[in-house]
């Protein structure tokens, strides 16, 4: 086991504890032990460094310096919890006068902030201390056909001169951990916009729900839920959003934290997890998960959806097919997507699959030596297979089973003096057709 001390702030347990439930199931299951901090106080938040700067200092010292007397790392799933704690970390350990003046105050309590430890983030032990490999390895239940829209939220990953394991503009590790679940994280305009939290000071609090409904109606039409891990962005998107539904507002969007993401996927059941405690229904979600999952047992049979996964986000090959420019309705790409989707049936019964014409371009210019031809062959073999390919198709294929040939010789060969051709052996032939057929391969 992999330990850490574990600071929830003060939201979590007074208000979400169905967050902390689901981040103990996970992180148990792919070896991780937390530890409870004994006197540990708010983080605090950053309104008390506004009011006063140096008491702000001290409380995260405090904090900090409890976790030190531990001999292990924090971990943190509060985004807010996490700068206010790196932040003051980082300049504290820079900055030499400010730390003995800390220090001073808190030897009154026979405390003291050497910095020892590493303040991390959940999703950077998630990705970085734990690694995507080990996470795979525990998912039982993909997420197949799941569009995800990650919300990374401000603190994560900013101030970026204090918190340095992501891109504070275009950050990629929590995308890349929802999609080792084989949810797919969808890309959209406000991604890194504010939830807007701390308009809830403003004397006008009903500020407070717009930035968060404008992010909700982008991604409503594009994914089936939203995810993120700080209990101040969850409020934004799931109570304030069961208000506005309340209020008459058509805005429903199932609101799931990372952990009860993960938890899904290695087998957790939603009731264990506690998602039957958000205030927006979470239901649909789950159903959808389950319908998207029965249709994929069936693409399950044929395909390796992680290599289809793979060809489709890579699509390095697509400019390159032949037919897609002189028949720009044949995306190859497309169809792969629909595959993974959970859409099989559709496709295969599509008369688009045939446009593929086993050129094996993209074969050999694809980098993993994948190539869409593997899949379009398989397609038109389960369209065979149903008696729903074209008609050339079905007459090539009979002629081969009837004669062994695609074509008799016609009297032009003694026009141009050829000789007879050699006997055919389409009797013998279709005896190991026979034998093949009953036995069943």
């Amino acid at each position: 086991m992999t330990d850490y001390a574990v600071f929830w702030g003060c939201t979590i347990q007074a208000r979400f504890p169905f967050m902390e439930k689901s981040t103990k199931l996970v992180l148990d299951r792919i070896g991780v032990s937390l530890h409870e901090i004994d006197g540990v106080t708010c983080c605090p938040t950053k309104l008390i460094k506004l009011a006063d700067e140096f008491t702000w200092y001290v409380t995260a010292a405090r904090n900090l310096s409890l976790v030190e007397n531990m001999g292990m790392d924090l971990v943190t799933p509060c985004n807010g919890c996490y700068s206010t704690l790196k932040s003051a970390a980082s300049e504290l350990n820079m900055n030499a006068q400010l730390r003995d003046e800390v220090n001073e105050i808190l030897a009154e309590v026979g405390l003291e902030y050497k910095g020892t430890i590493h303040v991390k983030h959940l999703v950077e032990v998630l990705y970085d201390d734990i690694g995507i490999d080990k996470i795979k390895k525990h998912v039982v239940k993909p997420l197949d056909g799941m569009n995800i829209a990650v919300h990374y939220g401000c603190h994560m990953i900013r101030p970026s001169s204090a918190i340095h394991f992501d891109n504070p503009n275009h950050p990629t590790k929590f995308d890349l951990i929802v999609e080792a679940l084989s949810a797919n994280s969808i890309d959209y305009s406000t991604k890194m916009l504010c939830c807007g939290n701390d308009l809830n000071n403003t004397d006008d609090s009903s500020n407070a729900i717009v930035l968060a409904r404008q992010k909700i109606l982008e991604v409503q039409e594009m994914a089936d839920a939203m995810t993120m891990t700080c209990p101040a962005c969850f409020s934004q998107f799931d109570s304030k959003q069961y208000l506005l539904e309340k209020s008459g507002e058509r805005l429903h969007m199932p609101i799931l934290c990372l952990t009860e993401l993960i938890g899904l996927a290695f087998g957790f059941e939603p009731s264990e997890l506690g998602m039957n405690l958000h205030r927006v229904e979470t239901e649909s979600f789950i159903e959808k998960w389950h319908e998207c999952s029965e249709n994929l047992k069936n693409a399950r049979q044929y395909f390796d959806l992680a290599d289809l996964r793979r060809c489709y986000e890579c699509a390095a090959c697509v400019d390159d097919c032949p037919v897609t420019k002189p028949i720009p309705q044949f995306e190859p790409n497309q169809i792969i997507g629909k595959i993974i989707r959970g859409r099989l049936n559709e496709v295969v019964e599509s008369h688009e699959i045939w446009y593929c014409t086993n050129c094996y371009t993209c074969y050999e210019l694809c980098p993993q030596k994948f190539g869409m031809i593997k899949v379009f062959d398989q397609l038109k073999s389960l369209a065979g297979e149903r008696g729903i390919a074209p008609d050339g198709f079905k007459g090539s294929l009979k002629m081969f089973l009837d004669t062994g040939k695609l074509g008799e010789p016609t009297t032009v060969r003694k026009r141009l003096k050829l000789s007879k051709p050699p006997q055919s052996g389409a009797d013998e032939l279709k005896k190991l057709i026979d034998t093949i057929k009953s036995r069943g391969r």
